[in-house]
């Protein structure tokens, strides 16, 4: 079957469309039947306007905002409550109502909801602080905003976690590629300008990085408070986790870049690399590239896939490790030891170490294992009240 393009994300995955509207539109429409007995209003729409509001992407946002939206009326309320009871309602007065409803909310730090505390406040005081006007006002918000909430959690609450996953993928893929433009170009005598296009690729890196960080901050929002959650507990570090390795692994690429640009422009005898030393150190940035990319599956298979799977992983780090050796060992030379450019010969082959050490599988292997599972999650809530009924079952009679 073909779907339309719309409903189609990029990885080929098809996506339902329309999920929020369904439940701001629910949400609306619930809150004001369930307000309509409860309120003195006959057409409480304060209620379903409330419901609106506060129904958000994530089941954490939506909560969020409808304890702050409350928070906001009920100040605002007590604010006009004040005034009213002292001064009539003036220009003067009004004008000490917004800006007292102002510091009162930015005290509260209330956020995108602060304009509610000054709203509620110049509503009340039109109609002189009036008992049924603060209690129908505070009851319709209360009424949408837990109607919000409750729809919110009950009706699809989403998980991020998938765009996420794909997005640290995208990322590994990505820096693997420029490993694989230097290790192709580095094969031959390369110049300044190559050089300097590597370097600015590396650092162009930290435009995606920054990309994955907000899907992966969408994803750990969307974990906070859903029960949806709870078969995947360790989602929000695996992701994390792998997200900070990916950009410890550009930080250490654009090192490599650097050393190669600082080789080039110096004035010693060997401003490039020899043969020897180039196509080794091509085939060490190719299997290296291997192994990032390995580790982005391994990051996705933990959270997405039926498990991690580091054999791919394993076999590219046993190979970048044999050729870094052979590389190193070419650096050695009598006659590259006994030049000025030592130094920078060092620093490629620390910042080599320290990309391999960056998607190591064995550290890996050893995180995962600190990570909770489902049933270390399940297990503590679970065994309270089963200890219970064993207690009562022994307790005689």
């Amino acid at each position: 079957m073909r779907w339309p393009s719309f409903l189609v994300a990029r990885s080929g995955r098809v996506r339902l469309r329309g999920v929020r509207t369904f439940k701001s539109t629910v949400a609306a429409v619930a809150a004001y039947l369930v307000a309509i007995p409860l309120s003195d209003n006959p057409h409480p729409v304060l209620a379903p306007l409330t419901a609106l509001l506060v129904v958000q992407l994530t089941l954490y946002d939506t909560l969020r905002r409808g304890l702050k939206r409350v928070a906001a009326v009920v100040l605002g309320v007590l604010v006009a409550a004040a005034l009213s009871a002292a001064v009539p309602l003036t220009w003067w007065s009004l004008g000490l109502a917004i800006a007292v409803s102002l510091v009162v909310g930015r005290l509260f730090r209330l956020g995108d909801d602060i304009v509610e505390v000054p709203i509620s406040a110049m509503l009340i005081l039109a109609v002189g602080g009036a008992d049924t006007a603060v209690e129908g006002r505070i009851a319709e918000t209360v009424i949408g905003a837990v109607v919000g909430i409750v729809v919110g959690s009950v009706v699809a609450p989403p998980l991020y976690v998938r765009p996420a996953s794909d997005a640290v993928e995208e990322l590994a893929r990505i820096e693997a590629g420029v490993m694989r433009q230097v290790a192709a170009e580095v094969r031959e005598e390369y110049t300044v300008e190559q050089t300097a296009a590597w370097l600015d690729a590396a650092r162009g890196l930290g435009r995606d990085i920054l990309r994955a960080d907000r899907a992966l901050a969408a994803a750990e929002s969307s974990l906070r408070y859903n029960p949806r959650a709870i078969s995947r507990p360790h989602a929000g570090r695996s992701l994390r986790s792998g997200l900070d390795a990916m950009e410890r692994v550009a930080v250490s690429l654009r090192g490599v870049c650097r050393a190669l640009a600082d080789l080039v422009h110096g004035e010693g005898e060997e401003t490039v690399y020899g043969a020897d030393v180039r196509e080794a150190l091509s085939d060490l940035l190719c299997d290296v590239a291997d192994a990032v990319e390995s580790y982005g599956s391994l990051v996705g298979s933990e959270v997405t896939g039926p498990g991690p799977d580091d054999e791919r992983l394993r076999e590219a780090l046993a190979a970048a490790w044999s050729d870094r050796h052979r590389m190193a060992g070419l650096l050695k030379h009598e006659d590259r030891v006994a030049r000025d450019e030592w130094p920078l010969h060092g620093q490629l082959t620390s910042h080599i170490d320290q990309l391999l050490r960056d998607v190591d599988g064995e550290a890996r292997a050893e995180l995962r294992r600190s990570w909770p599972t489902p049933d270390r999650v399940m297990a503590p809530a679970l065994a309270r009240p089963v200890q219970t009924a064993r207690d009562r079952i022994k307790r005689p009679s």
